[in-house]
């Protein structure tokens, strides 16, 4: 019969005596470092964290100043601002996808396994360095996006109005103002359809590739900004995004995000709205940051473009602005103005409200619309997504400077 043996009760005791002597001593050294040593120890405050927190102290400093004086706000955006964001614009346009929307769509398997590793790290070595060596990357992450947010593009909210730029007068608008507009905008379509190609009783389509349209839009920004210095010119390419689809979905025809100067294009939307879409992202690759100045901006260097489908884009979606202002001001003047616009563009209109009505979705929408309305208002934009339409009474002012 084998007996078992027994482990020395002694020597259990004597390694249990001998780990929390250690564990005392330790304790006593890191009580009598000072605070300041401790805080070094412990890995908190290295050369690439330190670089993240004034990076961004300096970022609020800015956005605050741009925010409370406006002059600074239209400098800081005209000048280095502008450097930024070219240099983002430029190394991005480089890649042939949406770079963006990568990350987007990355996102939660990188996140998933920065907390498996981060998890499995610190079961290892359960020290306070690991810890905070873990907790670092998130929030250099989290500081970088800030900083890149406030410096790139921020200070656009706050800069000198695109009206005063252009030279516009604005002023409050009444219906009689906003029917004679709409007469000479749908007397500018009326006249530019006839060089517009549509499918019989639809749509109409875009006579050149994608690759095309950008080589012109990003011509006609160049030339503009030649004549205009509130804007400076970079090459770029709007990038056609992958999500498309649930895009229109969510009611969202182009997106620019700052952390990667990029200008995203939902290419699923009829053609003729993808033109002025372009042009749009691309005024707030160029510091205009307001929507509705973005939408004039998009379509003021669109009108001076050669190119009649692109001018063809900006007239029809404008229009639509001043026509859904027009409905609202007097209906009687709205319908004598819908009534002469050509059955070819009444045409194009129609298949755009049968094609949306397959992407209505409340649900979405609704997240998409409260998401982005909070923002804008943070923003300093308080009336949110309806400064969007805004843009009316600054084309009123244009067309009243013509």
């Amino acid at each position: 019969m084998f007996k078992r043996r027994q482990k020395p009760i002694n020597e259990n005791h004597s390694r249990e005596n001998s780990n929390s002597a250690v564990a005392d001593k330790n304790a006593a050294e890191k009580q009598k470092k000072p605070l300041r040593d401790r805080i070094r120890d412990s890995g908190l405050f290295d050369g690439f964290f330190m670089f993240c927190i004034l990076t961004t102290l300096m970022s609020v400093s800015v956005y605050t100043t741009a925010r409370l004086w406006q002059p600074f706000a239209e400098f800081f955006t005209r000048y280095p601002a502008t450097y930024l964001r070219a240099i983002f614009g430029t190394i991005t346009s480089l890649v042939p996808f949406s770079i963006a929307e990568f990350l987007l769509l990355a996102s939660p398997v990188i996140a998933v396994a920065y907390i498996v590793s981060s998890y499995k790290a610190m079961k290892r070595d359960t020290s306070t360095r690991m810890f905070v060596k873990k907790m670092k990357g998130p929030v250099c992450a989290v500081l970088l996006i800030i900083s890149t947010f406030m410096l790139n593009f921020a200070t656009g909210y706050f800069r000198t109005p695109l009206d005063e730029n252009l030279g516009l007068e604005k002023t409050a608008v009444s219906a009689d103002e906003l029917a004679e507009t709409a007469m000479k905008i749908s007397a500018e379509i009326t006249e530019i359809e006839k060089s517009v190609n549509f499918v019989y009783g639809g749509s109409s389509y875009m006579p050149y590739s994608y690759d095309m349209l950008i080589e012109r839009l990003n011509e006609a920004y160049s030339d503009y900004s030649i004549q205009h210095d509130f804007i400076n010119n970079f090459w770029s390419k709007p990038k056609p995004v992958a999500m498309s689809i649930p895009m229109t979905y969510g009611q969202i025809a182009g997106v620019y995000t700052f952390f990667t100067g990029e200008a995203n294009i939902n290419v699923h939307y009829p053609d003729y709205v993808i033109p002025y879409t372009v042009a749009h992202e691309m005024a707030h690759q160029r510091g205009i940051a307001r929507e509705d100045e973005a939408n004039l901006l998009a379509f003021v260097v669109s009108m001076e473009s050669t190119d009649n489908y692109i001018r063809y884009s900006a007239l029809l979606n404008v229009q639509e602005y001043v026509l859904s202002a027009l409905r609202k001001a007097d209906k009687d003047k709205y319908n004598a103005v819908y009534s002469a616009i050509p059955g070819t563009v009444k045409g194009e209109l129609r298949a755009y409200s049968v094609f949306f009505d397959k992407y209505k979705n409340k649900t979405v929408s609704k997240v998409t619309t409260t998401v982005n309305n909070a923002f804008l208002q943070s923003q300093g934009q308080t009336e949110g997504i309806k400064s969007y339409g805004l843009v009316v009474d600054s084309i009123v002012a244009y067309y009243s400077d013509k």
